[in-house]
C-alpha cells in the first residue's frame, strides 16, 4: 500500500529543525543549523516559516522546499515572484517522490496566492519535468589585471569595509541597489541582515565588501569572494552603482586581495556596462540567468508586464490562450522570431536563494 504524502507548511517553532535538516545534506561540515540558515537568513526566518513546505515520516521532517516571496523590479513593471530553493530529501528517504510532491504543492499554492513566476535555484530534471525552463540572458565578464588601469584616481576612493562596520553602510548601499533595474526589491533592513550573513564568514571562503567613494557620496559597491581552492581568482557576488568607476575599482580589488583575475555578471540590457566591457577588451560571453523559471499565475504575469506588452502592441487576449510554457517562451525566449525577448531580472546576487 502506497503511503500518502502529506505536505505541510511550517510554523515559526519549526524553522530551526528544518534548517538543521537541510544542513545534514548541503552543509554536513557545519554544525546543524549553522550553515544554510545563516547563509540565507531571510529564507530561514520565523517570519517566513509559512513559506517552508515539508513532508515528514514518523513525525519527523525528511524533505522540504523553501520559498521566499519577493518583488522583481524591471523598467515599467513590478513582478511578484516566488524564489524557490533549499529543495532537499534526506538520503534514506529518497526514491519516494517526496520532493516532487512538495514541489507540485508549492506551485499550486503560489498560483493561488498570486505569484506571477517561480524562480527556482537550479536546473535539475525534477524542476524541468514540472515545466520550469531556463530563460533570461546575462553576460559573464572575465577581467584580468592586464585589462585594468595600473594608475587611476579612483584607486584612492575605493575602500574595503571592516566586518564590524558593514551593517552601518546598509542604508547607503540599499539606496544604490534600489536604483538598479532588473533586481529584487530590497530594504535597508534587509541589506543590513545580508551584510552580516554567513557568506561573509563561511569557512574556506574569503568575502569582502568594497565601496566606491567620491568626495560627496558613495557611488557604488562590490561584494567579492574568493574560494580557498582558487586563491587568485575572485568572483563578484553583487555589485551596483556608477559603471564608469568600475575599472578603477576592479584594479584596486585585484591588488588588495592579491588576485590575478575576477569574474562577474551583468544584465543583458545593461548597455552602459556592456559598452564599458567592450571598450576595455574584457572577456564577455552570453548565457542564461542562474536557475530556472516557471509560470505560477499567467493572469498575474500578464498584468504585471502590461506596460512592456503595450509597447510591443501585444494582443492580451491572445496571450491568455497560451499554455504556461508557451507564454514563458513567447515573453522571454529562448530567442527565436516569435519571442518578444522581454527583459528579465538578474537572479545573481546576495538575495537570491
Amino acid at each position: 500500500m502506497t503511503r500518502q504524502i502529506l505536505v505541510k507548511r511550517a510554523v515559526p517553532e519549526m524553522v530551526n529543525m528544518l534548517g538543521a535538516m537541510i544542513d545534514k545534506v548541503y552543509r554536513p561540515e557545519q554544525r546543524p543549523g549553522q550553515g544554510m540558515p545563516k547563509e540565507f537568513p531571510h529564507l530561514f526566518h520565523s517570519g517566513n516559516a509559512h513559506n517552508l513546505f515539508y513532508a515528514e515520516m514518523d513525525s519527523t521532517p525528511v524533505s522540504m522546499v523553501a520559498v521566499l516571496k519577493q518583488t522583481a523590479i524591471i523598467p515599467g513593471a513590478h513582478i511578484p515572484v516566488a524564489s524557490i530553493g533549499s529543495v532537499v530529501t534526506l538520503p534514506q528517504y529518497r526514491g519516494q517522490k517526496l520532493a516532487t510532491t512538495i514541489l507540485k504543492t508549492v506551485f499550486d499554492v503560489m498560483t493561488q496566492e498570486g505569484q506571477a513566476l517561480c524562480l527556482i535555484s537550479g536546473d535539475r530534471d525534477l524542476y524541468l519535468r514540472q515545466g520550469a525552463r531556463k530563460i533570461g540572458r546575462m553576460y559573464t565578464v572575465h577581467v584580468n589585471a592586464d585589462m585594468l588601469p595600473r594608475d587611476s584616481p579612483a584607486h584612492g576612493h575605493v575602500r574595503c569595509i571592516e566586518s564590524d562596520s558593514r551593517q552601518g553602510y546598509a542604508p547607503l548601499l540599499a539606496r544604490i541597489y534600489q536604483q538598479e533595474s532588473y533586481r529584487f526589491q530590497r530594504s535597508a533592513e534587509q541589506m543590513a541582515v545580508l551584510l552580516d550573513a554567513l557568506w561573509f564568514k563561511r569557512p574556506h571562503f574569503r568575502q569582502e565588501l568594497f565601496v566606491i567613494e567620491s568626495e560627496l557620496s558613495i557611488e557604488g559597491y562590490l561584494v567579492v569572494f574568493v574560494r580557498e581552492s582558487q586563491p587568485q581568482h575572485g568572483m563578484i557576488m553583487e555589485w551596483a552603482g556608477n559603471r564608469d568607476r568600475m575599472p578603477g575599482a576592479l584594479a584596486y580589488v585585484l591588488r588588495q586581495m592579491n588576485l590575478n583575475d575576477i569574474t562577474f555578471h551583468i544584465h543583458a540590457m545593461d548597455q552602459w556596462m556592456k559598452s564599458l566591457a567592450i571598450a576595455h577588451g574584457w572577456g564577455m560571453h552570453e548565457e542564461p540567468i542562474q536557475g530556472t523559471v516557471k509560470v505560477a499565475n499567467s493572469d498575474v504575469l500578464i498584468h504585471a508586464y502590461a506596460s512592456p506588452l503595450e509597447e510591443e502592441t501585444q494582443d492580451i487576449m491572445h496571450l491568455k490562450t497560451l499554455s504556461d510554457e508557451q507564454l514563458l517562451s513567447h515573453l522571454f525566449g529562448p530567442p527565436f522570431d516569435e519571442s518578444l525577448n522581454l527583459p528579465f531580472i538578474l537572479t545573481d546576487d546576495l538575495n537570491y536563494i
